[in-house]
């Protein structure tokens, strides 16, 4: 049986402002997607200013955006 307190890996997409707007993915290991949604925060971890495209949980989400986005 699995660890239930295991965090899965958070896959998102996100892109710059209009001055670069190169596509970045990122993989997080030990945070939770709400953590990554919530814009309140003092110091988010993704800046305000970037746009996110994608989120998904799980390392089959990688591959898959890889392939969508051609980085």
């Amino acid at each position: 049986m699995g660890n239930l307190n295991e965090l899965l890996k958070v896959v998102v997409v996100h892109k710059g402002p209009e001055k670069n707007p190169k596509i970045y993915i990122d993989i997080f290991t030990n945070i939770r997607i709400d953590d990554i949604i919530d814009n309140t925060k003092r110091k988010p971890i993704i800046p305000n200013e970037h746009q996110i495209l994608e989120i998904g949980i799980g390392e089959s989400f990688l591959a898959r955006f890889k392939s969508k986005y051609k980085v």
